[in-house]
């Protein structure tokens, strides 16, 4: 799956939750514990058998493995952005790198990593990356039903 590439201007603001995440020391962790509140506050943490919802899970999944690639491959994430639309969840990470993330084939995955973003693409239903003189946003849509 090949990200879309547009700028930041381009992207249509929506409104739900933004938190910086800029000077974090456990950034992901933060990202995490922040998403699982605001699908909480959704009621899209748990099913009605109290059980954790398994969308939920891979959101949470997806947040943190984006926010520690941007931790891990720039200076750091700027901002997790979140909105509930319709039946699906946007979630957007930003950066101050311009670099364009590219999945990894499965050839040249190993011991260095590379599976991060792959796993990101099986559990998401598009993808886009935004870039402005800040650096680039990565936005993603999960399915999450109700």
């Amino acid at each position: 799956m090949m990200a879309k590439l547009m700028t930041l201007e381009s992207v249509r603001a929506v409104t739900g939750r933004t938190v910086s995440l800029a000077g974090r020391l456990q950034a992901a962790r933060c990202a995490r514990g922040v998403l699982t509140e605001f699908l909480d506050q959704g009621g899209l943490l748990t099913g009605p058998d109290g059980e954790p919802r398994e969308q939920a899970e891979d959101a949470l999944l997806v947040v943190s493995e984006l926010v520690t690639n941007a931790c891990r491959h720039t200076a750091g994430p700027r901002y997790l952005g979140m909105v509930l639309k319709g039946g699906s969840l946007l979630l957007e990470v930003g950066d101050r790198s311009m670099r364009i993330p590219h999945l990894v084939p499965p050839e040249e995955r190993g011991a260095s990593g590379g599976f991060g973003l792959g796993l990101v693409a099986e559990l998401i239903d598009d993808w886009a990356v935004a870039t402005s003189a800040r650096g680039k946003a990565i936005r993603v849509t999960l399915p999450m039903g109700r």
